[in-house]
């Protein structure tokens, strides 16, 4: 299975050994795990400005993100869906490259439960996969 990452989820998953962070060391195992150029570029943004973690940390952050993730390609035709635009280009990313579920937090994006045939979940339905 493809499973795209929003966000939120991943900045979870790195900054704290939670529910996230068994998600996606779960998911990493047994499917192919997505990350846009898009939700690299929030977390680079995020990391230090909410978290005041160091440009080491976070260095070392987005390595793991590029070893263990495939490289979603960024969508140009980004329909307007939800109220926030970032939203919009998780949803189109993640149709662009084909993946079959966007595991997220964002509320926003989890009210659709569905967008063109991907399912969104949040981490705590992963286990119900």
């Amino acid at each position: 299975m493809k499973i795209f990452f929003d966000t939120n989820v991943l900045i979870s998953a790195l900054v704290a050994r939670g529910y996230s962070y068994d998600v996606v060391k779960d998911a990493g195992h047994k499917h192919d795990l997505y990350c846009s150029k898009h939700v690299v570029e929030e977390i680079e943004r995020i990391l230090p400005e909410k978290f005041h973690l160091s440009a080491t940390t976070i260095r070392a952050a987005l390595a793991l993100i590029k070893r263990y993730f495939i490289h979603a390609k960024t969508s140009g035709n980004v329909e307007k869906i939800c109220r926030d635009k970032k939203d919009n280009q998780i949803l189109a990313d993640a149709a662009h490259n084909g993946v079959d579920l966007i595991i997220t937090g964002d509320k926003d994006l989890l009210v659709l439960k569905e967008y063109q045939g991907i399912k969104i979940i949040a981490p705590r339905e992963y286990w119900h996969l």
